[in-house]
């Protein structure tokens, strides 16, 4: 039976989330968001335990503990509205007692980790470099539906700056010109400290532009196809505002560190950065670059779970 929670349009079905298909026992406090669903798999095989595999759709969840934490990893599928569905419904597995229908009293916060593949757009970077996000530059309009506080002056700023560059960046005639409006999030400084600190060496910490498609949302051009926005890429490569820079583009991120904000939770993301595209270099076989992504983002959620 197909019901909304009181008070909610949340739908649940037979006492769980309808996407992904999860109750209260399924979801850990400390969660990773992978887009490559089968990379779930490749997380949780660093587990102590895995108690739970519930697989709906494109979602594919794995619940157990690392080291005496409990963990959730969550493959997504890629894009910002497919993660939006996951956020959306593990808030309401969290903070709503699905069974009742009403909201839970002294719910706890979720911490969410993204660990993801990305390009990178510094010529100075090298494939196989993992990038910290500080900021997401949201180039999809996902996190333009929820009003999120503004977390500081470095998001107005990228935001202002973003804009006026984008705009001018666009040919005059283009029927979009001066009508894509960015919008930008920042991660949680905690997590982008213990990432810093769960990773070591071999990281860069910049912006993270996300979009909502792979090519001409990122500037790829392709031949027969007019793109909005030519050279996209190497125009944000430009793009610095308080000593961060824009460094890579991936479709995730930036709605993750939005929505987190309003619901009070903390975030971050960790991304292989797998091609230079200035450069034109590509890292084929990034696996153990993936590894070491995956073992500092579960350092990192450690040392974040002992300090909570």
């Amino acid at each position: 039976m197909v019901e909304p929670i009181k008070d909610s349009e949340l739908v649940i079905v037979d006492g769980k989330v309808y996407h992904l298909r999860l109750d209260a026992s399924q979801l850990a406090r400390n969660i990773f968001l992978v887009g490559d669903p089968d990379r779930a798999d490749k997380v949780a095989d660093h587990f102590d335990s895995v108690e739970d595999k519930v697989n709906n759709r494109e979602y594919m969840t794995r619940t157990g503990t690392y080291r005496g934490m409990p963990v959730t990893v969550i493959g997504t599928g890629i894009g910002t509205d497919n993660n939006e569905i996951t956020l959306v419904e593990a808030y309401g597995v969290n903070e709503i007692d699905l069974e009742a229908r009403i909201k839970k009293e002294g719910a706890k916060p979720l911490t969410v980790i993204r660990i993801g593949t990305s390009g990178g757009i510094q010529r100075a970077v090298e494939p196989g470099t993992l990038a910290i996000s500080t900021y997401g530059l949201g180039l999809d309009n996902t996190g333009l539906f929820y009003n999120a506080p503004v977390p500081d002056s470095t998001v107005l700023r990228i935001e202002e700056k973003a804009y006026r560059l984008i705009t001018d960046a666009t040919p005059d005639g283009r029927r979009f010109k001066g009508k894509i409006y960015p919008y930008a999030s920042r991660s949680s400084p905690e997590v982008v400290e213990a990432l810093k600190n769960g990773i070591g060496e071999g990281y860069v910490t910049g912006i993270t532009t996300t979009a909502s498609g792979f090519f001409g949302n990122q500037g790829r051009e392709i031949p027969g196809l007019e793109i909005t926005i030519p050279k996209l890429q190497e125009h944000l490569a430009t793009l610095e505002v308080d000593g961060h820079r824009v460094v890579n583009f991936e479709m995730e991120s930036s709605l993750i560190f939005h929505l987190t904000a309003q619901m009070g939770y903390r975030s971050g993301t960790v991304c292989v950065i797998v091609a230079n595209r200035p450069a034109g270099t590509f890292l084929t076989d990034y696996d153990s670059a993936i590894e070491r992504a995956i073992q500092g983002g579960l350092n990192a959620m450690l040392e974040l779970h002992q300090k909570s």
